[in-house]
């Protein structure tokens, strides 16, 4: 387990130094992934979808131990209603709490899912960059067998989703921040130079 807690230590410096990517968040899945046995990690990302705002969970980053197959190459995975499949994990994730269960104990649609994919058990933790915001979530599977998860490994998700959520934040900061550069520059630009 130190081996783990050391890959999430050295995931939060690799997420906030270089900030979360595609390289970068394969790469922090890899190492915490792979230090704690698991067979996939993946980073979701939740948005609001077209005119009528309609809440989408879309993959982004994704992780998994050879032979098993990347969850990127599941369609599904990209912008599907996490809603409709886990009506109670999305509650429980709007609320900041862990989702941790066997596969055979999920709700029937995404135990559907999950069984399509080869997934034996999942863990789930959000990722929430601000008290009033729920941006995603890290998840990890075990695809050959039921896993119970121990309360130290779900220290190490909830580890692994802080990181996350500091880059996303930093990420959000430097957007704003060039934003308000942008708009200066342009309110500069129009302003006419008057003369002596």
């Amino acid at each position: 387990m130190i081996e783990a807690f050391s890959k999430v230590s050295e995931a939060s410096k690799l997420l906030l130094e270089k900030g979360l990517g595609p390289s970068t968040g394969m790469e922090a899945l890899r190492m915490v992934g792979h230090a704690l046995g698991v067979d996939r990690a993946y980073i979701l990302e939740n948005r609001v979808q077209g005119t009528y705002g309609r809440f989408i969970t879309d993959m982004r980053y994704a992780w998994a131990e050879p032979p098993t197959p990347s969850p990127l190459a599941n369609p599904v995975m990209r912008a599907f209603s996490f809603r409709e499949f886990a009506p109670g994990w999305v509650d429980m994730l709007e609320a900041g709490m862990v989702v941790a269960c066997p596969t055979r104990d999920a709700p029937p649609t995404m135990k559907d899912l999950l069984e399509r994919q080869g997934t034996q058990s999942i863990l789930l933790c959000p990722i929430n960059p601000s008290r009033q915001q729920w941006w995603g979530m890290v998840a990890f599977e075990d695809c050959r067998r039921p896993r119970a998860w121990k309360p130290e490994e779900v220290t190490l998700l909830k580890s692994l989703a802080r990181a996350v959520a500091a880059s996303v934040r930093h990420g959000q900061m430097r957007s704003s921040l060039d934003q308000v550069r942008n708009s200066l520059r342009q309110a500069v630009s129009r302003t006419p130079v008057s003369g002596p």
